[in-house]
């Protein structure tokens, strides 16, 4: 693929809003507590929530956020740090949304109206229902008219995403990039996942770099051929074969791969469709911070398929006076 550089991220997290706490978490300097999450019934699921925020963003007044669902705000705040002095308005940046559950909360407020008397189900809860709500809301707050597509897949999808992403830009479909992984909690998904993943928390969230074909100070080199569930899902099987196509590096970030220390889910829960995100952030966050030159994250999804991207640190005499230095 053509040489792609990541010039931003961002992350909101049950650790809280921003990279800032989510690398605390990581480095086990903050906590997080599970919430109760009740069913119809009123037997209660635990869950991790993202906290609400320190205060109120400026973009939360936009009219096209003021009634929106949490997993766009989530989609929003992480794009918007991701930008960082770009933001607000970005005009010719392309979206790439990657979603597993998506816009859980009124999707679920709808259809019971709907079955309980199509009559009266709200038409302003609709729009919020469609997978791309949240990278159609962002695209407006960001004023850009650029390609913007949502992907619907397990938690390899936002690597899955790094990989389109790179092609667009290579063909000079885009600009630049923001790929965002986002998820909300909702009381259906964390029941299904329940059933499934017992012992472990669902969480909620987001995850968004920023890639653009201009040298910045971390470097996409590799995305993997997907490695397909449909011979049978057995992550230390992928994990090694992920592992020798990427190649050594410095810093190894993981998720989905049972007993593995370097599990992102570890402290972060399963984010769904935002885990991918986190666990390439993690990646990044490792190499900027001076810890690591070379990084990879891998991502055992939960029913399709797994995926590894590795990164390097760029040496800064390649990099042009603007480019931000390693942390």
């Amino acid at each position: 693929m053509s040489r792609v550089f990541v010039h931003g991220c961002g992350v909101v997290s049950p650790a809280g809003w921003g990279v800032e706490p989510f690398n605390e978490l990581l480095a086990g300097r903050r906590d997080v507590t599970a919430s109760r999450l009740e069913r119809p019934d009123g037997r209660a699921l635990s869950v991790l929530r993202v906290p609400p925020p320190p205060a109120r963003f400026p973009w939360m007044g936009h009219p096209r956020l003021r009634r929106s669902s949490p997993v766009s705000h989530h989609t929003v705040a992480a794009a918007l740090e991701a930008l960082g002095p770009a933001a607000p308005q970005a005009p010719g940046t392309g979206i790439l949304l990657c979603v597993h559950g998506g816009s859980v909360q009124y999707s679920r407020r709808f259809f019971a109206e709907a079955l309980a008397d199509p009559s009266t189900a709200s038409p302003m809860l609709f729009p919020e229902t469609v997978f791309n709500a949240p990278a159609s809301h962002l695209a407006a707050v960001l004023g850009t008219e650029a390609r913007n597509d949502t992907h619907v897949g397990d938690q390899s999808g936002f690597l899955a995403g790094l990989a389109v992403a790179a092609d667009w830009l290579g063909r000079g479909v885009v600009g630049s990039c923001l790929v965002v992984s986002a998820e909300e909690a909702d009381w259906t998904t964390a029941e299904a996942y329940r059933l499934f993943s017992r012992g472990r928390h669902i969480a909620e969230g987001s995850a968004a770099i920023l890639l653009r074909k201009e040298p910045g100070p971390v470097e996409l080199t590799a995305i993997t051929d997907p490695l397909p569930h449909s011979a049978g899902r057995d992550p230390e099987r992928d994990f090694r074969r992920l592992q020798a196509e990427l190649g050594p590096v410095d810093h190894l970030a993981t998720h989905g791969f049972p007993g593995r220390s370097e599990g992102v889910e570890s402290r972060l829960g399963d984010g769904l469709g935002a885990a991918g995100g986190w666990t390439c952030v993690s990646a990044i966050e490792a190499i900027l911070k001076g810890d690591a030159e070379t990084a990879a994250a891998l991502v055992c999804g939960a029913n399709l398929q797994s995926l590894g991207a590795r990164f390097r640190r760029v040496p800064a005499g390649d990099l042009p006076l603007q480019a931000a230095a390693p942390r």
